[in-house]
């Protein structure tokens, strides 16, 4: 594909217009919620704002049980060399890349992960958003990406800066007619002024898309609603609280001038003629309907979710298995997820393995690589060793080391395991054994 300032200037055009459509996700995670602008404000009243941050927990929630272990490799082939290169180029930063990108993915319905070499001539990964990144596919079934664009501003410098991704080359461009803080007000495309260009080496766009479901939508977007409904109906509640401050005395059969009202009020005494009747006008609140209405819209926010509300009475000796059951609706939702992760994943490996054969000379296949995903719950350590003892004869011991969560790399554990049978077994370990004993 040829590409042209035009195509620049359309991908740059989608660009603008879907971070106006989806910098409202972005508000909503960080808990700039509709509620503050579009409350209902009564004069003379109590007007707070209660703001309740359902996005931020749900999406953080997700992504820690996703992604709160360290993704482990296994090598199909049995190779130790490949995946010994995994944990020494990526140990470092994978763990809190592989999060950032999965949480901006949820917010937006799309991540974007780049890949490029650092100034230290090390592999390396960064998250773009659509918020200032846009890819364009060849719209086949395969979903290729032909070309990537990346709207960046630097420190202490009011240009914005334009950076394009082809197959072999990086375009630098400069936005003329755009300006730093101000790139969501423009109304039309902005001129593009040519700066230069250098060479990359993977021989395909660096830029990965996450999707964050196959319908590529925020991940609680369909909720918004309820979460509006909640804060809404929560401050409406606290400011009816609020006003109780401004109930009205009543006096029957009684008149008092302003002056007398002070002195009650100063002297906390009230004298009234005889039959004259003094009491409180207070409003009267039905808390159970409130209190059901609250308990209904929580409930649907969390069933939507497919989220369990920790904040209940759970039993102190609930089983990880029955845990397990109750994170079901959760676990189908979040097994389309991983799916979605490994394939990102695996691209990575693909470009990560193009840097390696430039660098040394070594040739691996990024489809020899099986990814493990551990979900982080408290573990039955108990039960798992049990099953780990009875599946010994049945599967290799590596894949048996995948399953214990505090594991990250089993074929590292599995390497010092038969070093130290080897040391126990030629009576080099034997001196050291004796003496912890």
């Amino acid at each position: 594909m040829e590409i042209t300032e035009s195509i620049i200037l359309e991908c740059l055009n989608e660009l603008n217009q879907a971070a106006l459509t989806k910098q409202k996700y972005s508000d909503y995670y960080n808990g700039n919620h509709s509620i503050l602008k579009d409350y209902a404000m009564q004069e003379s009243r109590s007007n707070r704002k209660l703001i309740f941050n359902f996005p931020r927990k749900f999406v953080d929630n997700e992504v820690g049980y996703i992604l709160g272990k360290p993704v482990n490799y296994v090598s199909k082939s049995d190779n130790d060399a490949v995946v010994h290169k995994l944990d020494l180029n990526m140990s470092h930063w994978e763990k809190e890349h592989n999060i950032n990108l999965r949480k901006q993915s949820e917010i937006f319905g799309e991540s974007y992960e780049l890949n490029y070499i650092d100034s230290d001539g090390q592999f390396a990964s960064t998250v773009l958003t659509p918020l200032n990144a846009y890819v364009l596919e060849d719209g086949t079934a395969d979903r290729n990406v032909l070309l990537a664009i990346h709207k960046f501003t630097k420190r202490f410098d009011e240009k914005v800066y334009l950076d394009v991704y082809t197959d072999n080359e990086i375009l630098h461009y400069e936005l003329k007619g755009d300006k730093k803080n101000t790139q969501s007000k423009q109304s039309k495309s902005p001129e593009i002024q040519y700066i230069g260009k250098h060479d990359h080496i993977f021989g395909r766009v660096p830029v990965i898309s996450c999707p964050a479901n196959t319908e590529r939508k925020c991940g609680f977007q369909d909720v918004i609603s309820l979460f509006d409904a909640y804060n809404a109906l929560n401050s409406d509640l606290v400011n009816e609280i609020a006003d109780h401050r401004n109930s009205y005395l009543v006096i029957e059969n009684a008149k008092l001038e302003e002056e007398d009202l002070l002195k009650m009020k100063k002297m906390g005494i009230i004298q009234v003629p005889v039959g004259g009747k003094v009491t409180w006008l207070i409003k009267e609140i039905n808390d159970s309907f409130v209190k059901n209405e609250l308990d209904n819209l929580e409930h649907k926010i969390y069933d939507m979710m497919d989220q369990v509300n920790f904040n209940e009475n759970w039993a102190s000796n609930t089983s990880s298995l029955a845990l397990r059951n109750k994170l079901l609706n959760l676990e189908n939702r979040v097994a389309i997820r991983e799916a979605m992760m490994e394939k990102v994943i695996k691209n990575r490996l693909r470009n990560f393995f193009t840097y390696l054969q430039k660098k040394e000379g070594v040739q691996y296949d990024f489809r020899d690589i099986a990814v493990k995903f551990t979900r982080n719950l408290p573990t039955d350590l108990v039960g798992l060793a049990d099953v780990i003892v009875k599946l010994q004869d049945v599967c290799s011991k590596e894949t048996l080391l995948t399953l214990l969560p505090f594991v990250e790399n089993p074929k590292l554990e599995l390497n010092k395991y038969l070093a130290e049978q080897q040391r126990l077994g030629d009576g080099t370990g034997d001196s050291t054994h004796a003496k912890q004993k």
